[in-house]
């Protein structure tokens, strides 16, 4: 099993993301890991996973990427993406600002099912 994580910073090289592309990444890794705490990334692509996150992540920091964008580069389907999109919006972290998400002080309390 391949740890999604692993694919974060070499994708977001490719997005253009210029000077903030380690903010970027470092918040996709840790999105990254808030979906392996809530189950999404078990019996999933990592691809797929790393393509959600480097798009939330994207997002978080105020680039405006798309769907098409990350499914170009990470050569994953649209629909592969907008599922774990809508997988990680149930999840308690999906109503977290990027200031909570970073703050290591704040804790969710129980992880998503399944």
């Amino acid at each position: 099993i391949i740890d999604p994580a692993l694919y974060v910073y070499r994708f977001a090289a490719h997005l253009g993301f210029d000077d903030k592309a380690n903010a970027v990444s470092l918040t996709a890794v840790r999105l990254v890991g808030r979906m392996k705490r809530d189950w999404i990334v078990a019996g999933r692509r990592p691809a797929g996973i790393c393509a959600a996150a480097l798009l939330i992540a994207a997002r978080a920091h105020g680039f405006d990427r798309y769907k098409h964008d990350v499914t170009k580069v990470l050569r994953v389907c649209g629909m592969t993406v907008a599922n774990r999109l809508r997988d990680f919006e149930r999840t308690p972290a999906s109503a977290l600002t990027l200031e909570q998400f970073d703050d290591s002080d704040v804790e969710l309390e129980y992880e998503a099912d399944p």
